[in-house]
């Protein structure tokens, strides 16, 4: 009752979403089929998975890769052995929902840790990414990641690695692989591999901004609205590394 008027045209009745659907998988068996995909077709598989719960026109996506398809992403899943440089690494997936919105899609998150302390095979891509040993233990930021179901139970679409808190963790803000590496100071020679900061156009923007709002104060009549003004300037976002 007390926010009332703002559940009324905010908040989502989820339970009167859920019984309008018709997607024929409820949400227990959605999240039972999600973890059975994860344990089989995921990287951090474990058990064996031979693509069977991929439906046609699978697609996996993450946010500076993809769309991949069935054949691409079965090619390139395991083409790095993660888990002998990182022995101890856990994805420390958690809190699994069905997107009232979307019936046939899962959501959970992410929030991996590991240890550099595995020897990686030589000469293999792993060994070309990891380096030797650091013992430097990455921590990653909360991840949301989904999969999309067919009313077959088949798996539509995979994503991965969309971080939700870029000052989570000792990965500059980055998640899945870039961040693992930025954790271990192995960063990549590209934008999409290096911990934010603002681009120069984006700097800019914020100055001119911040202009506007000096020569605004000058028409403040008071000093709390002067103070209310200033309080109220664009600010420049801080990045996820030290400027140089």
């Amino acid at each position: 009752a007390e926010y009332a008027e703002f559940a009324k045209r905010h908040l989502v009745d989820e339970e009167a979403l859920a019984a309008q659907s018709a997607f024929p998988l409820g949400p227990e068996e959605l999240i039972r089929l999600t973890k059975r995909w994860l344990a089989t077709e995921a990287p951090e598989a474990t058990l064996p998975g031979d693509g069977s719960m991929m439906a046609d026109g699978f697609q996996f996506v993450g946010p500076v890769i993809g769309p991949l398809d069935k054949e691409e992403f079965i090619a390139t899943k395991d083409t790095v052995d993660f888990f002998r440089s990182f022995p101890d690494a856990t994805a420390q997936f958690h809190h699994f929902r069905v997107d009232p919105f979307e019936p046939g899609r899962v959501w959970y998150t992410a929030r991996a840790a590991g240890t550099h302390t595995g020897e990686a095979e030589p000469g293999s891509d792993a060994d070309l990414l990891f380096g030797k040993p650091s013992n430097i233990r990455f921590d990653s930021p909360p991840q949301a990641c989904s999969v999309l179901f067919t009313p077959e139970g088949k798996v539509k679409q995979f994503t991965i690695g969309y971080v939700m808190d870029r000052f989570v963790g000792n990965t500059g803000g980055l998640g899945g692989f870039f961040g693992v590496l930025y954790a271990i100071g192995k960063t990549l020679p590209f934008e999409e591999g290096k911990a934010w900061r603002p681009s120069w156009g984006y700097q800019l923007y914020v100055e001119v901004g911040r202009l506007f709002g000096r020569l605004r104060l000058l028409t403040a009549k008071t000093e709390e609205e002067r103070y209310t003004m200033e309080k109220g300037m664009i600010k420049m976002p801080a990045p996820n590394v030290e400027e140089d």
